[in-house]
């Protein structure tokens, strides 16, 4: 690989992981967008997928809660899986360009409305009631778009909690779509195995940039953290827009 594309790759990497260690998500998709400019969808997928995993990993251990989001959401997490499975019959039967449209739309319209003051809340007594159906919904949604932050980000931020809480949550449920998407892409043979095992032997810069992000985080008032997320959903809502 020449060496530019090589710096290019790794740049994209540190950014995206910086971001994800700022705000909780947003990995996969901007490193995904910034690398399919340049390279095959196949091999930026390969690349990503490891030191996406990283990322999430490295995000909860530092925000904590473990005990709190499993207590609270263990149903909503356990019902992602056949949401998953559900979503990528539909991804294999049907063109998902329609889908991708509309969940986009949704995302920007979304955070727009959000940058505005807008909070919508739910009451906590229809939480265990809305836990299975957020679950099942964004399993599916993520098996037929790719995408993995709806509806379970606009559900957490409708909660009272504060944002560790919501972080540890969106990553536990963003580590289950990952390692049942990596199980599934590996069984039809869509991974390119290696620019997976190549970039993974490179997680250092990754762990940095992730490490910074973190640290941002940790200064960001609950308010000051919801409208980065706001703005970040609206980006990735654009890049679905644009892919």
């Amino acid at each position: 690989m020449p060496e530019p594309l090589f710096l290019f790759i790794l740049a994209a990497l540190v950014f995206s992981a910086f971001i994800k260690g700022s705000l909780g998500m947003g990995f996969s998709t901007i490193c995904l967008a910034i690398l399919a400019n340049v390279i095959e969808l196949k091999t930026a997928i390969s690349i990503v997928v490891v030191p996406s995993l990283i990322s999430n990993l490295m995000v909860m251990l530092d925000a904590g809660n473990w005990k709190i989001s499993i207590q609270r959401f263990w149903l909503m997490l356990l019902m992602t899986a056949p949401g998953m499975l559900l979503g990528l019959q539909l991804l294999r039967q049907t063109d998902n360009s329609a889908s991708l449209l509309v969940l986009a739309v949704v995302l920007i319209s979304y955070g727009i409305w959000g940058l505005r003051n807008h909070e919508f809340r739910i009451e906590d007594n229809y939480v265990k009631r809305l836990n299975p159906l957020i679950g099942l919904t964004t399993g599916a949604v993520n098996g037929a778009t790719g995408s993995q932050i709806f509806p379970v980000m606009p559900y957490l931020l409708s909660l009272d909690l504060n944002k560790d809480v919501v972080v540890q949550t969106i990553n536990l449920s963003f580590t289950l779509c990952s390692l049942i998407m990596l199980v599934g892409l590996f069984s039809i043979n869509a991974l390119d195995t290696q620019s997976m095992l190549t970039y993974s032997l490179g997680l250092a810069p990754v762990m940095f940039g992730v490490w910074l992000g973190n640290k941002l985080r940790r200064k960001l008032s609950d308010r000051r953290f919801r409208q980065s997320v706001m703005i970040l959903i609206v980006v990735l809502g654009a890049l679905l827009l644009f892919r």
